[in-house]
C-alpha cells in the first residue's frame, strides 16, 4: 500500500494481529480501498463520503461481500477519527432480498382516496372520518414514514412557505420537506377545522380521546385495511410470513410516482437521487434504491426504466 493513509492502515492491521484477530478481510479491502486513492490522487488524510461511495461503485462484487468491506472500513474510520483524522462512516448496502413490495395502479390509488373520503366502517366516529382521509395525504403527498407523520405539531408545518419539518426522524436525521400546493390547501383546511386557535405545540393528528396525544401507527395501520378490503384490494397471504401491504407500502408508492415524475421531466437518476434520498431522509441512495425493486406489474415500463437506471448507479458485476 502507498496511497496517503497507508501507515494508518499498516498500523491498524498490526493492532489487529496484536489482539489475534483475523485481519486477511481488512487487508483485501484496505488494499483495494488504497488503490482507488492513488488512482484518484487523493493527497489530504482523511476519507470522504465522497471518496468512499466512488470507490464502493467500482466494486465489482455482491451485496454480502460490499456490506463486509463496508464494515471493515466503519470500524477502521473510528481508528483514524480517535487519531484526529476525518473520516466517515458509509452506511451498508441492502442485501439481496426476493421481497418485493407491492404498489398501486393509479386506477387502485384513485379508489383508496374515494373510499377514505367516504368511510363507511362500523366503528367510525366523527373525528376519524376527516383525520385519518388527511393522514392518508401526508404519507402519500410526502413519502414520510409513519412514525413520522404522527410525531408531527403544527409547530413544524409552515403553510405560509409550504414546508414541513421532521424533527423526529429515524437516526435523529432530521430534515426539511416541500409539500405541493394542493396538499397545503388541504392542510390549511384541516387546521381552520382542527386547530383554529393555531396551538404550535398541538399534534396534527390528535386523538382528542386520549388527551390529544397522537393517533397509533396500529390504529392507522387498521383502518389503511379496512380501506383495502373496500375497495377489493388484495392483500392476503400466499405463504407463511410473508410480507403483505402496509402502511409503509405509501412511502414506497411515493418514491416511485417521484421516479415517474423525474422521468417525464426528462431528469436521469443520477441527477435526481440525490435530493430523492435527502427528501426522504436516507444517509445515501443504498435506501432510496430498494424503494425502486418492487412489484410494478402494473408500469412494466416504468420498472425497465428504473431497473436500467439503478444499474447505471450501481454497476454490479456478481462473482459469487
Amino acid at each position: 500500500m502507498r496511497g496517503v493513509l497507508a501507515e494508518e492502515m499498516h498500523d491498524y492491521i498490526d493492532i489487529l494481529n496484536s489482539g489475534k484477530r483475523d485481519t486477511e478481510g481488512y487487508v483485501g479491502t484496505f488494499k483495494s480501498l488504497d488503490k482507488y486513492m492513488v488512482k484518484q490522487d487523493v493527497s489530504d488524510k482523511a476519507i470522504t463520503e465522497e471518496l468512499i461511495y466512488g470507490w464502493l461503485k467500482t466494486l465489482a462484487c455482491g451485496y454480502t461481500t460490499k456490506n463486509r468491506k463496508i464494515s471493515n472500513i466503519r470500524k477502521f474510520s473510528r481508528y483514524l477519527t480517535a487519531l484526529g483524522i476525518p473520516a466517515y462512516e458509509p452506511d451498508f448496502c441492502r442485501a439481496a432480498s426476493p421481497y418485493v413490495a407491492h404498489t398501486f395502479t393509479n386506477e387502485e390509488f384513485a379508489a383508496i382516496i374515494n373510499a377514505a373520503d367516504n368511510f363507511t366502517g362500523d366503528w367510525i366516529v366523527t373525528e376519524t372520518a376527516y383525520i385519518f382521509p388527511v393522514m392518508l395525504r401526508v404519507f402519500y403527498g410526502c413519502g414520510l414514514r409513519v412514525g413520522e407523520a404522527l410525531s408531527l405539531r403544527w409547530g413544524d408545518v409552515n403553510l405560509e412557505t409550504g414546508i414541513i419539518s421532521i424533527r423526529e426522524a429515524k437516526n435523529q436525521k432530521q430534515r426539511r420537506v416541500p409539500i405541493s400546493g394542493s396538499l397545503t390547501k388541504v392542510l390549511e383546511m384541516y387546521r381552520n377545522r382542527r386547530n383554529p386557535g393555531h396551538d404550535e405545540t398541538a399534534y396534527l393528528f390528535a386523538n382528542t380521546s386520549r388527551n390529544g396525544t397522537p393517533y397509533t401507527n396500529n390504529a392507522f395501520r387498521l383502518w389503511f385495511l379496512n380501506i383495502l378490503d373496500q375497495v377489493n384490494i388484495n392483500n392476503q397471504r400466499t405463504e407463511p410470513w410473508e410480507r403483505c401491504i402496509s402502511t409503509h407500502t405509501l412511502r414506497h408508492y411515493f418514491t416511485f410516482k417521484s421516479f415517474e415524475k423525474a422521468v417525464e421531466d426528462g431528469l436521469s437518476l443520477d441527477e435526481f437521487a440525490p435530493y430523492l434520498s435527502e427528501y426522504l431522509g436516507h444517509t445515501s441512495f443504498c435506501g432510496t434504491e430498494k424503494y425502486l425493486t418492487s412489484d410494478y406489474t402494473m408500469y412494466t415500463d416504468s420498472q425497465e426504466r428504473a431497473s436500467r437506471a439503478i444499474e447505471s448507479v450501481f454497476p454490479e458485476v456478481v462473482f459469487e
